[in-house]
């Protein structure tokens, strides 16, 4: 048996436990019962549902996030990383064992809910929502060991509480399109009709799987076992394609701008929740120059390849919103060349960060970054905009000029950063 799925199994359960869980989730049953609802096995499926939430959704994953955070704060975490387990078989360990207890109590609703609801409901449907709360389960447990996993990266405060809130933000983003998958009969996903319910059934499936292989890699990446970087933009790319898939006309375009949209997201948190020192970059450099093409790939961040792939998208939205003649009117002043800034740009901020991240006196490397894109992005322009002059505003935000000015500008502004940061590279050779 998998050893750190045994641990977390001892850790769970005790005699005591196995038998009030069991007892605790009868009595709020029979209350139910007692209070003489008019259709009880109605009654007794949702409340069945409600405590399966609870118990998978609520106690299950603060569970899963625990099995990491608890190890950081009790500091038996280099012990995890010195043993000889192999990635997946930490996180499945962690997955499945510390969030067991959850699951026991989840077991037992289900065998009261799914029942009662059959006695109302098609079997079909009630199959389906039992299998979407199952799934739903996974994709929050595996989704919070993936994010407290990047940030314990980080350390510090934000390691300690910023996975919940991190996950708790994604889902307040997210509860808005999944309730909308479930309005009307049929879902159109890039031109073809679904049924909703089972659109939305498979939409988890897929979302479940990419966070247990985001909550694998990055288990591999904590315990210093090197992956080529194919991960991070894969899991760019599919949300793209299943975003844009929603779009009802101006696909290309649409496919162009969510995609880099979500490479620009994907690229900045990569880059504030990893570590950038210098002697990492001075591997991959050393590996690149002697053509260790595959062992520079392996200690490469995360960051880059998502950078890289912005590009591509920024192309397809040049590409896409000159053919389409509805664009312009779209966009106002803005222009497909606009993608190509934004992309100048990232590089620049990218670059900046590194600047910061190389300084031989800089202890707070991420929250001088902040300060320099709330100047950047937000100080500068304001102050700008009372001298009443579009050039100088341009100057300091190439996003609000003109396309082909504002390439000018974003290269002129990529072109300075990228000269910072070599010498800053230089200057702290050894």
């Amino acid at each position: 048996m998998n050893p750190e799925f045994r641990r977390q199994l001892w850790l769970q359960f005790s005699p005591a436990r196995l038998i009030v869980l069991p007892l605790l989730i009868v009595a709020c049953f029979a209350a139910v019962v007692a209070s003489g609802p008019r259709q009880p096995a109605s009654a007794l499926a949702y409340t069945g549902a409600i405590l399966f939430g609870l118990l998978v959704w609520g106690m299950g994953t603060l569970a899963a996030g625990a099995s990491v955070m608890d190890e950081i704060t009790e500091r038996t975490w280099d012990q995890q990383r010195m043993s000889a387990m192999q990635p997946w078989a930490m996180t499945w360990g962690k997955l499945a064992g510390a969030t067991a207890y959850g699951w026991y109590g989840g077991a037992w609703c289900l065998l009261v809910a799914v029942p009662s609801a059959l006695i109302s409901e098609p079997a079909a449907l009630v199959l389906r929502f039992t299998v979407g709360g199952i799934l739903g389960g996974i994709l929050l447990q595996s989704m919070l060991i993936a994010v407290n996993l990047q940030l314990a990266r980080v350390g510090g405060r934000m390691a300690r509480t910023g996975g919940v809130t991190a996950l708790l933000l994604t889902l307040l983003w997210a509860v808005g399109p999944l309730l909308g998958l479930l309005e009307g009969a049929e879902v159109v996903w890039w031109n073809r009709s679904f049924e909703r319910t089972s659109f939305a059934l498979a939409s988890l499936a897929l979302f479940a799987a990419c966070a247990l292989i985001a909550a694998w890699r990055t288990m591999a990446e904590v315990l210093a076992v090197r992956q080529l970087p194919w991960g991070w933009p894969a899991l760019a790319l599919m949300a793209t394609v299943y975003l844009a898939g929603f779009a009802p006309e101006n696909r290309l375009a649409t496919l162009g701008m969510t995609g880099l949209a979500i490479c620009a997201l994907a690229t900045y948190f990569a880059l504030l929740t990893e570590p950038q020192p210098r002697p990492l970059w001075q591997r991959v450099i050393t590996r690149l120059t002697t053509g260790q093409w595959r062992a520079a790939l392996q200690q490469l961040p995360r960051w880059p390849t998502t950078l890289a792939l912005a590009l591509p998208f920024a192309a397809v939205v040049v590409f896409a919103l000159t053919q389409e003649a509805a664009s312009p009117g779209m966009l106002g002043e803005y222009s497909g060349l606009h993608a190509l800034s934004v992309v100048m740009l990232m590089v620049r901020d990218c670059a900046l960060a590194l600047f910061l991240a190389f300084s031989p006196k800089g202890r707070r490397p991420v929250l001088g970054f902040w300060v320099l894109m709330g100047v950047l992005y937000g100080l500068l322009p304001l102050l700008l905009t009372s001298f009443h002059s579009n050039l100088l505003l341009g100057v300091v935000q190439p996003l609000l000029m003109p396309s082909s000015w504002s390439v000018a500008f974003a290269a002129l502004h990529m072109i300075v950063a990228l000269g910072l940061l070599r010498w800053r590279w230089r200057g702290t050779a050894t």
